[in-house]
């Protein structure tokens, strides 16, 4: 394969393929370029989510806005996918928790095949990681208790970071690719950012 990863029209043909053997319910590229960032949403998960520094996956733990932006700066293009689910109530946590589960396995083991077929292995992430193709998705859930921030993490390759935590504004994202962020109150969705066409170094 060399370096075919490198070649945006080539993975996005795979990506193309790929996308066929999951229950994707939406799909859409943009252009890496046009991702808005913003360091409020570090402030926002500080102040009203429960994971903020009790995961690897969510902030403070993937670096600056500014390192973000470089980071994902290197990319040339970006897909974004989701999965719909249904539940009894969608503001019942534990039942939503299972199904973030479930979109977690389906995309790591997307990417598995997707990093497979390119030749690619799957590398630790930390915040100056670059890896050829970079996805991140709703979270991780990996282990019932994340070792974050006392101990370090326990599936360092496993890990899914979110969007979030590069200060990606992932709605405004959705938005301007017209994707559906949300359903009615039994159905809830999940997205997977897929960055690739990384510059050669």
């Amino acid at each position: 394969m060399g370096k075919d990863y490198l070649d945006v029209e080539k993975v996005k043909n795979f990506l193309e393929e790929l996308i066929v053997e999951y229950p994707i319910c939406e799909y859409a590229y943009g252009d890496a370029k046009d991702i808005p960032f913003s360091d409020k949403i570090f402030t926002v998960c500080e102040t009203d989510c429960v994971r903020y520094n009790k995961s690897w996956a969510c902030p403070p733990h993937a670096g600056t806005i500014d390192d973000n932006i470089k980071r994902i700066g290197k990319y040339k293009q970006f897909m974004v996918f989701s999965t719909v689910w249904e539940v009894s109530d969608s503001m019942n946590y534990q039942a939503c928790l299972f199904m973030k589960k479930e979109h977690e396995s389906l995309t790591r083991d997307f990417r598995k095949k997707l990093l497979n077929h390119f030749d690619l292995e799957e590398q630790s992430l930390d915040e100056d990681s670059n890896p050829p193709i970079y996805i991140l998705s709703s979270g991780c859930t990996i282990c019932d208790e994340c070792t974050c921030p006392k101990e370090p993490c326990r599936h360092p390759k496993e890990r899914l970071m979110t969007a979030e935590s590069h200060g990606i504004l992932l709605v405004q994202v959705l938005e301007d690719l017209g994707l559906t962020s949300s359903y009615d109150g039994t159905t809830v969705v999940y997205f997977t950012m897929v960055l690739f066409g990384k510059e050669d170094e």
